[in-house]
């Protein structure tokens, strides 16, 4: 079963979170406990999470802390009528129950003692947040607001300095929002314990440079070398004067335009400092280089300007090209970003391209950290589990084939094969499996012992026989045509999830007729292989055939009838 949902489609955790909500509830039969099956959706969907709240998509991963943002944040911001404390209780243990049972809890987990422990511990804060909704939703607001001001919301002296800066008028707070937002009517921003969502996950994993790297890389930005050059008796620490430098662009784009934040704000739907954010993020969200156009897209998406998704117009492209430009020159000056010119990124732009520098990633993940953004580094990466890294891989998004492929270099290379053929082994999706055949194929020697152990795995079995048959470690008559056929489907199937099939890659299938007689429809049916049903609806609305489109739903429509049938 799959258990890394973090670059998964929503459609895709739906199907699967049926799956688990059915083995739960089987689990609690069998234990003689009633569990409600809305509870276990919400706490699944909880851990699926949003793009920048919620769970991280490790269904399998829990710590305390995620059982404090699902109490007092996911299930109160929810509405309507949720689970009760109780049917949330018993879904969390039973959940976890299954887990355990079944060996898919991850080890890096907090000990159950001290998750039901936290159940216990933020119960009373759950119910109080159920029954005031509206003091729930002031309380994380001004949470919010405090942590914003370097107020430590668990020093209570700090807590009370705050209220009276605020009482005094010092810091101003607009009663009119602090009024809506108790209503309901506007959406407060997301609390101190809203999770940190899937989105970060799902980004690069920076390789940050540090000490003696990361002061090196400072001296070598041409900004930082005109700043010692025009004040050579001050020896200010690298960091620090290269976060005056950066903190500065923002006052030097408004002076460059002549826009104060407020005009700034009208004319970008951004002022001045987030824009310099939006452009780092653009840059950091997309591993491949960017030409300047595209970042310039970006930009002015991510901002509160259109309320529908539309291109730019010329006035707005230049208005928002100019400031872009201004912040990508700021930018290169200050050694975080660099131009390609030539090379084949920009021959294929049609203008030269920009991407973040090792000093640029490192900006780029201190913003988006304080942003509130979960982002995990190379490091962190590196020490991740076999299946992390087989479902980062198996987005085809690039580099990440690369990260898995330094994943494996940083372990022993037999340990990290066992692990890999493990993930396929447990997985029932297609992706993964394909992305594990990948990279044990480049190591096909290591991988080999492990795929030999499981030549007679009753559900393996037929995997590892066509793997080592296609790796020229069995003969002909050491895998059955089945096995080639189970596969070749599952790999056609992976590469359609995908959207990596050509037109003339599906023009090839052998719809007719295959190598040993059996047209490909006819071979996906009789082997009832578990994508049978999605790759039929594929080639019913992909394949150039009208014919064969029409062959595919037809044949579609009676394996999805003999499936119900069949229970």
């Amino acid at each position: 079963m799959r258990l890394v949902f973090t670059n998964a489609a929503e459609e895709a955790f739906d199907a699967y979170r049926e799956r688990f909500v059915a083995r739960a509830v089987d689990h609690a039969r069998r234990e003689r406990t009633e569990v409600s099956r809305l509870a276990l959706e919400e706490v699944l969907d909880y851990k699926y999470g949003e793009p920048d709240a919620g769970g991280d998509g490790l269904v399998a991963r829990w710590h305390a802390a995620d059982v404090a943002s699902l109490l007092l944040d996911w299930i109160p911001r929810a509405g309507g009528k949720p689970p009760a404390f109780e049917e949330v209780s018993t879904a969390l243990r039973t959940w976890w129950a299954l887990l355990s049972e079944e060996g898919w809890l991850d080890p890096r987990s907090d000990a159950p003692d001290a998750l039901a422990a936290a159940i216990e511990e933020f119960a009373d804060g759950h119910r109080y947040a159920m029954e005031h909704p509206a003091e729930h939703r002031i309380a994380a607001f001004m949470q919010r607001t405090m942590a914003e001001f370097g107020v430590d919301v668990s020093d209570p002296e700090q807590v009370a300095e705050f209220e009276a800066r605020v009482d005094s008028g010092e810091i101003p707070m607009d009663l009119d929002l602090l009024a809506d937002i108790a209503a309901g009517d506007v959406a407060p921003p997301p609390s101190l314990l809203a999770g940190p969502g899937r989105y970060g996950y799902t980004w690069r994993a920076p390789r940050l440079p540090e000490g003696e790297e990361l002061a090196a890389a400072i001296e070598r930005a041409p900004a930082i070398a005109d700043e010692r050059a025009a004040a050579p008796e001050e020896r200010k620490d690298p960091e620090e004067l290269w976060l005056e430098a950066y903190d500065g662009v923002p006052e030097r784009l408004a002076a460059r335009l002549g826009l104060e934040d407020e005009a700034c704000y009208e004319a970008f739907g951004a002022e001045p400092d987030t824009l310099l954010e939006f452009v780092v993020t653009a840059l950091f969200m997309e591993r491949l280089a960017l030409p300047a156009s595209l970042i310039t897209e970006i930009t002015a998406a991510m901002g509160d300007l259109f309320e529908e998704d539309r291109p730019l117009t010329e006035s707005e492209s230049r208005r928002f090209g100019e400031a872009v430009a201004f912040l990508l020159d700021e930018l290169e000056r200050l050694g975080a970003v660099e131009r390609e010119t030539s090379g084949e990124d920009a021959r294929r732009a049609g203008e030269p391209v920009i991407r973040l520098t090792a000093l640029g990633e490192w900006a780029g993940f201190e913003e988006l950290s304080v942003a509130g953004y979960a982002i995990r580094t190379f490091d962190e990466l590196m020490g991740e589990n076999a299946e992390v890294l087989v479902e980062r891989a198996a987005t085809g998004e690039p580099f990440t084939d690369a990260d898995l492929d330094s994943w494996i270099a940083e372990r022993d290379t037999a340990q990290a094969m066992r692990e890999l053929i493990e993930v396929a082994r447990r997985t029932d999706d297609c992706t993964h499996r394909a992305a594990v055949r990948a990279a044990t194929a480049e190591h096909a020697l290591v991988a080999r012992p492990f795929y030999e152990g499981l030549r007679d795995h009753p559900d393996f079995g037929g995997q590892a026989r066509s793997w080592l048959h296609n790796a020229g470690f069995a003969k002909d008559d050491e895998v059955t045509h089945e096995d080639l056929a189970w596969t070749m489907i599952d790999g056609i199937a992976a590469m359609a999830r995908l959207d990596l099939m050509t037109d003339e890659q599906i023009a090839d299938l052998p719809m007719r007729k295959s190598a040993d007689g059996m047209p490909f429809l006819d071979i996906a049916v009789a082997l009832d292989h578990p994508e049978t049903g999605y790759l039929l609806g594929w080639i019913g609305e992909n394949h150039p055939d009208a014919k064969i489109r029409k062959q595919a739903r037809t044949t579609l429509f009676r394996h999805s009838s003999r499936t119900r049938e069949n229970g």
